[in-house]
Protein backbone atom coordinates (compact mmCIF):
# COMPACT_ATOMS: atom_id res chain seq x y z
CA UNK A 1 0.00 0.00 0.00
CA UNK A 2 1.33 3.56 -1.22
CA UNK A 3 2.02 5.60 1.62
CA UNK A 4 -0.79 8.40 -0.19
CA UNK A 5 -3.39 5.70 0.22
CA UNK A 6 -2.51 4.93 3.88
CA UNK A 7 -6.37 4.94 6.05
CA UNK A 8 -6.33 8.71 7.81
CA UNK A 9 -5.87 8.32 11.87
CA UNK A 10 -8.69 8.08 13.85
CA UNK A 11 -10.29 11.15 15.46
CA UNK A 12 -8.03 12.67 18.15
CA UNK A 13 -5.18 10.82 16.84
CA UNK A 14 -1.98 13.21 15.81
CA UNK A 15 1.07 12.24 13.77
CA UNK A 16 2.92 13.92 11.11
CA UNK A 17 1.52 13.59 7.85
CA UNK A 18 2.92 10.99 5.56
CA UNK A 19 5.39 12.05 2.19
CA UNK A 20 4.14 10.61 -0.85
CA UNK A 21 6.28 7.64 -2.54
CA UNK A 22 7.90 9.99 -4.84
CA UNK A 23 9.16 12.73 -2.47
CA UNK A 24 10.36 9.67 0.00
CA UNK A 25 12.38 7.84 -3.38
CA UNK A 26 14.14 11.29 -3.67
CA UNK A 27 14.63 11.94 0.13
CA UNK A 28 16.86 8.64 -0.16
CA UNK A 29 18.55 9.25 -2.95
CA UNK A 30 19.91 12.89 -1.17
CA UNK A 31 20.42 10.88 2.14
CA UNK A 32 22.36 7.86 0.40
CA UNK A 33 24.03 10.75 -1.84
CA UNK A 34 24.94 12.34 1.77
CA UNK A 35 26.33 9.26 2.85
CA UNK A 36 28.41 8.21 0.09
CA UNK A 37 30.24 11.79 0.98
CA UNK A 38 30.65 11.79 4.13
CA UNK A 39 31.65 8.01 3.83
CA UNK A 40 34.16 9.50 1.17
CA UNK A 41 35.67 12.14 3.73
CA UNK A 42 36.05 9.51 6.31
CA UNK A 43 38.55 7.46 3.78
CA UNK A 44 40.35 10.34 2.96
CA UNK A 45 41.01 11.09 6.43
CA UNK A 46 42.64 7.81 6.96
CA UNK A 47 44.13 7.66 3.76
CA UNK A 48 46.35 11.05 3.65
CA UNK A 49 45.76 12.30 7.26
CA UNK A 50 43.67 15.25 5.58
CA UNK A 51 40.12 16.46 4.62
CA UNK A 52 39.10 17.34 1.44
CA UNK A 53 37.96 20.79 1.98
CA UNK A 54 38.77 23.94 0.34
CA UNK A 55 40.78 26.37 2.45
CA UNK A 56 42.18 25.91 5.91
CA UNK A 57 38.46 26.04 8.01
CA UNK A 58 38.03 22.15 7.48
CA UNK A 59 41.35 21.60 9.05
CA UNK A 60 41.05 23.74 11.87
CA UNK A 61 37.28 22.50 12.64
CA UNK A 62 38.67 19.46 12.26
CA UNK A 63 41.31 19.62 14.76
CA UNK A 64 38.53 20.81 17.18
CA UNK A 65 36.50 18.19 17.63
CA UNK A 66 36.96 15.59 20.47
CA UNK A 67 37.27 12.79 17.95
CA UNK A 68 39.07 11.99 15.07
CA UNK A 69 37.59 13.60 12.04
CA UNK A 70 37.66 10.28 9.85
CA UNK A 71 35.50 8.62 12.62
CA UNK A 72 33.46 11.84 13.28
CA UNK A 73 32.25 11.35 9.09
CA UNK A 74 31.87 7.95 9.85
CA UNK A 75 29.05 8.53 12.34
CA UNK A 76 27.81 10.92 9.85
CA UNK A 77 27.88 8.47 7.11
CA UNK A 78 25.82 6.14 9.37
CA UNK A 79 23.33 8.74 10.02
CA UNK A 80 22.33 9.25 6.46
CA UNK A 81 22.18 5.91 5.59
CA UNK A 82 19.63 5.69 8.89
CA UNK A 83 17.80 8.13 6.93
CA UNK A 84 17.87 6.93 3.58
CA UNK A 85 17.12 3.15 4.73
CA UNK A 86 13.84 4.48 6.48
CA UNK A 87 12.69 6.59 4.14
CA UNK A 88 12.92 3.55 1.60
CA UNK A 89 10.89 1.19 4.43
CA UNK A 90 8.11 3.93 4.90
CA UNK A 91 7.46 4.13 1.23
CA UNK A 92 7.25 0.71 1.12
CA UNK A 93 4.89 -0.36 4.33
CA UNK A 94 3.35 3.17 4.59
CA UNK A 95 4.64 2.54 8.51
CA UNK A 96 3.56 5.63 10.23
CA UNK A 97 5.68 4.40 13.69
CA UNK A 98 9.02 4.28 11.08
CA UNK A 99 8.24 7.55 9.88
CA UNK A 100 7.63 8.81 13.52
CA UNK A 101 11.32 8.15 14.27
CA UNK A 102 12.46 9.13 11.08
CA UNK A 103 11.18 12.68 11.64
CA UNK A 104 12.46 12.57 14.98
CA UNK A 105 15.89 11.66 13.91
CA UNK A 106 15.59 14.39 10.96
CA UNK A 107 15.02 16.64 13.33
CA UNK A 108 17.98 15.93 15.80
CA UNK A 109 20.57 15.77 12.83
CA UNK A 110 18.96 19.48 12.12
CA UNK A 111 19.54 20.64 15.79
CA UNK A 112 22.57 19.05 16.07
CA UNK A 113 24.38 20.85 12.63
CA UNK A 114 22.76 24.09 14.33
CA UNK A 115 25.78 23.05 17.45
CA UNK A 116 28.21 22.61 14.35
CA UNK A 117 27.56 25.70 12.45
CA UNK A 118 27.17 27.86 15.40
CA UNK A 119 30.89 26.67 16.90
CA UNK A 120 31.85 26.97 13.10
CA UNK A 121 31.20 30.64 13.99
CA UNK A 122 31.46 31.66 17.63
CA UNK A 123 34.13 29.44 18.71
CA UNK A 124 36.83 28.12 15.77
CA UNK A 125 36.18 31.65 14.60
CA UNK A 126 36.67 29.90 10.12
CA UNK A 127 34.39 28.54 8.01
CA UNK A 128 34.36 24.69 6.84
CA UNK A 129 32.66 24.43 3.26
CA UNK A 130 32.30 20.71 3.74
CA UNK A 131 30.38 20.91 6.73
CA UNK A 132 28.38 23.54 5.07
CA UNK A 133 27.80 20.89 2.10
CA UNK A 134 26.38 18.24 5.16
CA UNK A 135 24.61 21.07 6.58
CA UNK A 136 22.48 21.86 3.23
CA UNK A 137 22.30 18.21 2.64
CA UNK A 138 21.01 17.54 5.97
CA UNK A 139 18.33 20.14 5.37
CA UNK A 140 17.44 19.23 2.02
CA UNK A 141 16.31 15.86 3.34
CA UNK A 142 14.57 17.63 5.86
CA UNK A 143 12.55 19.85 3.70
CA UNK A 144 12.04 16.87 1.48
CA UNK A 145 10.81 13.55 3.15
CA UNK A 146 9.08 15.84 6.37
CA UNK A 147 7.43 18.54 4.12
CA UNK A 148 5.95 21.34 6.31
CA UNK A 149 7.40 18.94 9.41
CA UNK A 150 10.75 20.80 8.44
CA UNK A 151 9.85 23.39 10.96
CA UNK A 152 10.34 21.36 13.78
CA UNK A 153 14.03 20.69 12.51
CA UNK A 154 14.32 24.51 11.61
CA UNK A 155 13.39 25.19 14.77
CA UNK A 156 15.90 23.27 16.60
CA UNK A 157 18.55 24.44 14.31
CA UNK A 158 17.77 28.33 15.69
CA UNK A 159 17.71 27.21 18.97
CA UNK A 160 21.06 26.02 18.93
CA UNK A 161 22.71 29.55 17.18
CA UNK A 162 20.83 31.14 19.46
CA UNK A 163 22.47 29.98 22.42
CA UNK A 164 25.73 30.11 21.40
CA UNK A 165 25.51 33.25 20.20
CA UNK A 166 24.48 34.23 24.08
CA UNK A 167 27.55 32.18 25.67
CA UNK A 168 31.08 33.28 25.46
CA UNK A 169 33.59 30.97 23.79
CA UNK A 170 37.18 30.81 24.51
CA UNK A 171 38.64 27.89 21.99
CA UNK A 172 41.12 26.69 23.98
CA UNK A 173 41.62 27.14 28.06
CA UNK A 174 45.45 27.17 27.08
CA UNK A 175 48.30 28.87 26.07
CA UNK A 176 51.23 28.20 23.40
CA UNK A 177 53.42 26.20 25.98
CA UNK A 178 50.63 23.59 25.78
CA UNK A 179 51.13 23.64 22.04
CA UNK A 180 55.13 22.85 22.50
CA UNK A 181 56.35 19.56 21.49
CA UNK A 182 59.96 20.04 21.94
CA UNK A 183 61.74 23.03 24.00
CA UNK A 184 65.77 23.73 22.75
CA UNK A 185 66.95 25.65 26.43
CA UNK A 186 68.96 28.56 25.79
CA UNK A 187 71.40 30.43 27.55
CA UNK A 188 69.39 33.30 29.38
CA UNK A 189 68.63 34.99 25.31
CA UNK A 190 64.90 35.62 24.16
CA UNK A 191 62.20 33.13 24.19
CA UNK A 192 60.37 32.30 20.76
CA UNK A 193 57.38 30.33 19.69
CA UNK A 194 57.97 28.23 16.30
CA UNK A 195 55.25 27.14 14.49
CA UNK A 196 56.26 24.48 12.20
CA UNK A 197 55.35 21.59 10.10
CA UNK A 198 57.21 18.32 10.29
CA UNK A 199 57.33 18.06 6.21
CA UNK A 200 58.04 21.94 5.71
CA UNK A 201 61.38 22.22 4.28
CA UNK A 202 61.07 26.08 5.01
CA UNK A 203 60.63 25.57 8.73
CA UNK A 204 63.09 23.00 8.28
CA UNK A 205 66.02 25.62 7.23
CA UNK A 206 64.85 27.98 9.99
CA UNK A 207 65.31 25.00 12.27
CA UNK A 208 68.72 24.06 11.24
CA UNK A 209 69.73 27.90 11.83
CA UNK A 210 68.06 27.86 15.29
CA UNK A 211 70.43 24.61 16.38
CA UNK A 212 73.33 26.79 15.91
CA UNK A 213 72.13 29.89 17.57
CA UNK A 214 71.96 28.45 21.65
CA UNK A 215 71.49 32.08 22.68
CA UNK A 216 68.14 31.84 22.51
CA UNK A 217 64.85 29.48 24.01
CA UNK A 218 62.99 27.94 21.08
CA UNK A 219 59.85 25.87 21.87
CA UNK A 220 59.00 24.31 18.95
CA UNK A 221 55.04 24.29 18.59
CA UNK A 222 53.93 21.62 15.14
CA UNK A 223 50.53 22.78 13.73
CA UNK A 224 49.72 19.20 13.02
CA UNK A 225 50.45 16.00 15.28
CA UNK A 226 54.31 14.70 14.68
CA UNK A 227 54.82 11.40 13.26
CA UNK A 228 57.99 10.49 13.64
CA UNK A 229 60.55 11.76 15.99
CA UNK A 230 61.88 15.46 16.12
CA UNK A 231 64.84 17.03 18.21
CA UNK A 232 65.91 13.89 19.30
CA UNK A 233 68.49 16.03 21.71
CA UNK A 234 65.94 18.17 23.03
CA UNK A 235 63.42 18.43 25.88
CA UNK A 236 60.08 16.84 24.57
CA UNK A 237 56.89 17.37 26.18
CA UNK A 238 54.41 14.17 25.22
CA UNK A 239 51.26 16.26 26.17
CA UNK A 240 51.53 18.55 23.35
CA UNK A 241 48.22 19.38 21.78
CA UNK A 242 49.04 20.40 18.21
CA UNK A 243 45.00 22.20 17.71
CA UNK A 244 46.63 25.05 20.55
CA UNK A 245 48.92 25.74 17.55
CA UNK A 246 46.74 25.68 14.34
CA UNK A 247 44.30 28.13 16.11
CA UNK A 248 46.79 30.40 16.81
CA UNK A 249 47.65 30.69 13.21
CA UNK A 250 44.15 31.11 12.19
CA UNK A 251 43.42 33.67 14.99
CA UNK A 252 46.03 35.85 13.48
CA UNK A 253 45.08 35.48 10.04
CA UNK A 254 48.21 33.36 8.76
CA UNK A 255 48.10 30.69 6.65
CA UNK A 256 51.39 30.14 5.98
CA UNK A 257 54.40 28.03 8.70
CA UNK A 258 57.13 28.95 9.60
CA UNK A 259 55.71 31.26 11.90
CA UNK A 260 57.81 32.60 14.66
CA UNK A 261 56.34 34.73 17.80
CA UNK A 262 58.81 36.21 20.31
CA UNK A 263 58.13 37.52 23.72
CA UNK A 264 58.97 40.55 23.83
CA UNK A 265 58.42 43.49 27.17
CA UNK A 266 56.16 45.02 24.94
CA UNK A 267 54.28 42.15 24.09
CA UNK A 268 54.67 39.23 21.49
CA UNK A 269 56.10 40.08 18.48
CA UNK A 270 54.91 38.06 15.16
CA UNK A 271 57.44 37.50 12.22
CA UNK A 272 56.74 35.34 9.12
CA UNK A 273 58.60 33.90 6.21
CA UNK A 274 62.16 31.97 6.17
CA UNK A 275 63.87 35.18 5.41
CA UNK A 276 62.56 37.42 7.86
CA UNK A 277 62.51 34.79 10.58
CA UNK A 278 66.35 34.17 9.99
CA UNK A 279 67.47 37.38 9.70
CA UNK A 280 65.43 38.02 13.65
CA UNK A 281 67.01 35.15 14.97
CA UNK A 282 70.13 35.59 13.82
CA UNK A 283 70.60 39.26 15.22
CA UNK A 284 68.92 37.97 18.85
CA UNK A 285 70.66 34.64 19.33
CA UNK A 286 73.89 35.07 17.88
CA UNK A 287 76.34 35.75 20.32
CA UNK A 288 76.69 38.97 19.58
CA UNK A 289 73.53 40.03 19.98
CA UNK A 290 71.50 42.85 18.90
CA UNK A 291 68.59 44.86 18.64
CA UNK A 292 66.25 44.23 15.07
CA UNK A 293 63.41 46.83 13.14
CA UNK A 294 61.20 44.37 11.96
CA UNK A 295 60.19 46.75 9.78
CA UNK A 296 62.98 47.98 8.16
CA UNK A 297 62.62 50.22 4.68
CA UNK A 298 60.01 47.87 3.20
CA UNK A 299 57.03 48.97 5.71
CA UNK A 300 54.92 46.66 8.46
CA UNK A 301 53.12 44.32 5.79
CA UNK A 302 55.99 43.52 3.51
CA UNK A 303 58.19 42.65 6.57
CA UNK A 304 56.18 40.94 8.99
CA UNK A 305 53.79 38.89 6.39
CA UNK A 306 56.25 38.38 2.96
CA UNK A 307 54.23 36.00 0.45
CA UNK A 308 55.59 32.92 -0.87
CA UNK A 309 58.35 32.21 1.65
CA UNK A 310 56.39 29.49 3.53
CA UNK A 311 54.24 26.38 3.65
CA UNK A 312 50.95 26.12 3.87
CA UNK A 313 49.45 25.32 7.47
CA UNK A 314 47.83 21.84 5.98
CA UNK A 315 49.79 20.94 2.63
CA UNK A 316 52.97 19.74 2.00
CA UNK A 317 55.49 21.87 -0.01
CA UNK A 318 58.60 21.55 -1.52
Amino acid sequence: MRPDSFPPLPSGASAPPLRGGTWLLLGAVVAFGAATLTAAQAIAVFATGKELCVGQGCALVGQLTRIPPAWFNLFGAAVFVAIGGMAMVVRRSGSRGVFVVLHALLTAAFAAEGVLFAYQWHVAGAWCQYCLVVLGLVAACNVVLVGKGVLFGAAGFTAACTIFSLLSFTPFHRDLDDGTYAVQNGTGGPEFYLLFGEDCPHCQEVEEALATLPGCTVRYNPVTAVTRELFPTYEHLPAYDPRVNLAAATLLGLDQIPILIAKEPTGLQVVTGTAFILDYVQTLCAPQGGGFDPFGSAGPQDTLFPKDDGCGLQVNCD
